[in-house]
């Protein structure tokens, strides 16, 4: 949320729990001894599900990009799926026969699609790609609507099965429920932490297809054992359930206020995290564990709890409310805890808080350690837990307790577990919309925490007017009183609009900030303590430029234009905006095209730094929002003379997507016959040998620079010392140009030969993103070597003097 913030919808698959020969007594569930093999294959479907959503989303992100738009528009489609299939296994559920057999075909349907499913999302997404956010979504929705139907069919279809009395029916869905949640979270970590990074995305939807293969083949056995075992007569006589003071569609928008709520609650989650333990490809999985496994265990836990409560409608409201009333506490303790400094930890890690690299180099050879592993991945997740794990586990028992006051009668359990599913679903849909593209940027997360908070009072109150309803007396014991109260107390306490973003940077840094929240992120300029001007600039956590520039991001850009001239120059990722200032200010430039990922960096440049006006004000400057393999995309016949990319760092969720072998050739499409690719390069190995496969010409500077083009590189001096002049001639810097020559280091031939043992990134294998267990691969990057050679003949007008100049920098 990546993103990429996304609900979870694992594979709502289910298990078939036949009747016990012996009645069970009264709210007892008594399983088969079959019960550990049927778990085990609810277990693994739900892991093949989340194995599936994470690989799925990241795919279909290469070809319509990685706005928060575009995102959210995916996860949309991919819930619609699951939530027509909830519907659809809900009306055929009753009248099946053998639903274990059914459920092994629908598993191995979803196999055989998950099998083929890299390389289709892959042919229709390069014939697709950089559509319109409409097409996005209908495009996604399309393509996963086979295996997203049949998976949203599994649970309503073998709860009918599952459901024998409908005084134990809160157990049994409560262990369906949860069973497949902790299987999905266990499916988000292995995903994220080893199956992507190992085995890359094809490898990755392979295994999850083997996963469900294997169900498929165990189920369709294990069917006709059962089937031989049943007979017509097995069913239990069910005693008249009590009457719920709901009607059906009451109990349906309680399932929609319980998605809207519970997503919403995620998405803050997610944005908070993000600036904590910074957007990394680890952030989505990690929480998305924490949060499944919250479900799971509560939705088990609260599911027993329904069969025993003598209103099952009090328990409920009781749980939405708990569950809130623990998110906002955690909350309210975490802000509480940033102005008394209990937090030491952000101060050491704020900037790098991610997995560290669990290897230490042992005569030449790294060597995993289980120790520092431990380390790392408790300090990671340890915001995600504090955060996230209490209110979940409340939480998680909403939709089992609503499945309960909904089935009435067995004959209608999977129809109504259905209805009540796709109603949740919606919610879900609802609140990724309004939330991601209203209530997180106009309200910020403080006052959308506030705002779903205030919503869970909407449950006591369905409760309470139901009651008065049926008996024209309203009873309020003091124990709801005082939760309800403390609930709204709590609120009156919460930080204002900024106010936590603000206190959170400060604990973080030692500095004052200015905030500004959109829908992407969260962006922040922090302010020198002396003169309170911006000093630094932090996208989403990550500090992104710093102000005022020291020439380092001046000299990046003036090597690139002494290699190109360029006339006309697309900018990927604005940035603090330094790079796009200097390359404004030259008078030779007919163009400037700036394309930036994150909605707001305009607005807040434009207000707080004062060159940024300039840019913005500039006729010649077109300045977009949008991802900038997806803005390639769609305009596939844009050339440029330079093509200049500042992305986030290297283990930033979604910069694969700019450096892979596929971007490049894409880049190498958009220059002109001399055009020249320049990079901000922050890892020297396998970035630098993926550019060297595809590009025929390759510099490679220390000033974190790589500089590729299809021609013979050539440098213009005179014009790189025209260009400084007229740039710094209204400041007291100076920047004499063959001073950065001396930053060369090597060419593309060198690199291929220094790097053979660094991975060449893809599309399928972002192996730079996934780092956490792979083997670093720490060569020696070569000495300059015969300089002359390789670079001064190709710097027009570098005289003797220059020459002599440059080579004593070099030594």
């Amino acid at each position: 949320m990546r993103t990429s913030g996304s609900f979870p919808t694992p594979d709502n698959s289910a298990i078939m729990l036949t009747a016990s020969t012996t009645k069970p007594s009264r709210n007892t569930f008594q399983p088969p001894a079959s019960l550990l093999l049927l778990t085990v294959l609810f277990f693994l479907s739900g892991a093949a599900g989340l194995i599936y959503e994470i690989a799925w989303e990241r795919l279909l992100e290469l070809y319509f990009g990685v706005t928060m738009t575009a995102i959210t528009l995916i996860v949309a489609s991919y819930m619609c799926g699951i939530g027509l299939g909830s519907l659809l296994g809900g009306r055929i559920a009753q009248n099946l026969k053998r639903p274990i057999l059914t459920y092994g075909l629908i598993e191995a349907g979803i196999g055989v699609f998950g099998f083929f499913s890299s390389a289709i999302i892959n042919w229709i997404g390069q014939h697709t790609a950089g559509a319109p956010y409409m097409l996005v979504f209908l495009v996604s929705f399309l393509v996963l609507l086979i295996p997203t139907l049949l998976m949203g069919m599994t649970l309503p279809l073998l709860t009918q099965s599952s459901v024998e009395r409908v005084e134990t029916s809160g157990q049994v869905i409560g262990l369906l429920y949860g069973i497949n949640t902790l299987g999905a979270a266990a499916g988000s970590l292995f995903a994220g932490y080893l199956l992507i990074g190992e085995f890359g995305f094809d490898g990755t939807t392979y295994i999850a297809a083997f996963l469900n293969l294997g169900v498929a083949l165990i189920a369709l056995v294990f069917a006709r054992s059962i089937a031989a075992k049943q007979s017509p007569d097995q069913k239990t006589t069910n005693p008249k359930p009590a009457s719920s003071s709901w009607s059906y569609r009451q109990i349906l928008f309680a399932s929609f206020l319980v998605g809207y709520i519970g997503l919403g609650f995620e998405m803050v989650w997610i944005r908070v995290l993000h600036v904590i333990n910074k957007n990394s490809s680890y952030g989505f999985p990690s929480i998305l564990f924490i949060f499944l496994t919250g479900l799971a265990l509560g939705g088990y836990f609260w599911g027993r709890r329904a069969d025993k409560a003598a209103e099952p409608e009090k328990l409920f409201w009781q749980i939405e409310i708990g569950g809130s009333l623990a998110a906002a506490l955690v909350f309210l303790l975490f802000w509480a805890g940033l102005n008394s400094g209990w937090h030491p930890w952000l101060g050491d890690f704020f900037e790098m808080q991610r997995p560290s690299l669990p290897f230490i180099k042992v005569s030449g050879t790294f060597l995993f350690v289980k120790r520092l592993a431990l380390s790392s991945l408790m300090n990671y997740f340890f915001p995600f837990f504090l955060m996230v794990f209490p209110a979940s586990f409340i939480l998680g028992g909403g939709l089992p307790v609503l499945d309960r006051i909904a089935v009435n009668s067995p004959e209608v359990a999977g129809r109504r577990v259905g209805d009540i599913h796709l109603a949740n679903i919606i919610g879900s849909i609802f609140g990724s919309l309004l939330i991601s593209f209203w209530m997180l940027p106009g309200l910020g997360s403080e006052w959308t925490y506030k705002t779903l908070v205030l919503l869970a009072l909407t449950f006591p109150i369905l409760y309470f007017t139901g009651k008065f309803r049926n008996t024209s007396r309203l009873h309020l014991d003091p124990v709801s009183v005082s939760v309800i109260g403390m609930l709204i107390l709590i609120l009156f306490l919460f930080p204002g609009k900024g106010q936590f973003y603000a206190k959170l940077f400060e604990a973080g840094t030692g500095n004052r900030s200015v905030i500004l929240e959109t829908s992407d992120s969260v962006l922040t300029l922090t302010l020198d303590p002396k003169s309170q001007a911006p000093n630094m600039l932090w996208i989403g956590g990550e500090v992104n430029s710093f102000y005022p520039s020291d020439s380092t991001y001046e000299s990046r850009a003036l090597l690139c234009v002494g290699a190109s001239q360029p006339r006309r120059i697309l900018v990927i990722g604005m940035g603090g905006g330094i790079a796009a200032r200097f390359f404004q200010s030259m008078e030779s430039v007919q163009e400037v095209v700036i394309v930036e990922l994150m909605e707001g960096i305009d607005d807040l440049l434009s207000e707080n730094i004062d060159f940024s006006r300039h840019v913005f004000n500039d006729p010649r400057v077109h300045y977009t929002v949008n991802d900038g393999r997806r803005y390639l995309y769609a305009n596939p016949d844009e050339k440029f003379d330079l093509i200049f990319a500042d992305p986030l760092r290297w283990h930033s969720s979604g910069h694969n997507n700019l450096y892979s072998v596929e971007m490049m050739q894409s880049y190498q499409s958009h220059l002109t016959e001399n055009g020249i690719f320049c990079a901000y390069l922050d890892e020297f190995h396998a970035i630098p040998r993926t550019i060297a496969k595809v590009f025929p010409q390759v510099d490679h500077f220390d000033i974190q620079t790589i500089i590729a083009s299809n021609r013979k590189i050539k440098y213009d001096l005179p014009y790189m010392q025209t260009i400084a002049n007229q740039y710094f001639s209204s400041t007291a810097n100076g920047l004499e140009p063959y001073r950065l020559f001396a930053s060369y280091v090597r060419d593309r031939t060198q690199i291929l030969s220094d790097e053979t043992k660094s991975p060449i990134l893809t599309d399928l294998k972002p192996g730079l993103e996934y780092y956490f267990l792979n083997t670093p691969i720490r060569t020696p990057i070569r000495s300059k070597g015969n300089f002359e050679e390789l670079l001064l003949n190709r710097i027009a007008g570098c005289d003797t003097f220059c020459q002599q100049e440059v080579l004593k920098l070099v030594e």
